[in-house]
């Protein structure tokens, strides 16, 4: 076996994604524990994290939601399953597609 390999997943590392040109960043490998902590995070989040984006406070139907409460949550997600984290301009500049797939894995 690749010795890579087998120190990346002793270290919880999982595969590469590419969230914009030049910005990769490691996912953690979906343990037990992680999957855990991201569900009971995101578990009253109804809305897919591209939704979210950038919108204000507002009432739909007979629901006030919090949409930058949301994206927060989510972002704090990201950080939970990346290895490294996500930087305030790595998040700005990150792709809306591939960060609202980033948690399929440990939601699904």
């Amino acid at each position: 076996m690749n010795v890579d390999l087998t120190l990346d997943q002793s270290l919880n590392i999982g595969p590469e994604v590419t969230l914009a040109e030049g910005l990769t960043k490691h996912v953690k490998i979906g343990s037990v524990k992680v999957i855990r902590e991201v569900r009971q995070k995101m578990k009253d989040i109804p809305y897919r994290f591209a939704f979210c984006v950038g919108r204000e406070k507002r009432k739909l139907g007979d629901e006030e939601v919090d949409f930058p409460a949301i994206e927060a949550s989510y972002r704090e997600a990201f950080g939970m399953v990346l290895v490294e984290g996500l930087t305030d301009e790595e998040y700005e500049n990150a792709n809306v597609q591939e960060l609202d797939t980033l948690l399929d894995r440990f939601l699904y």
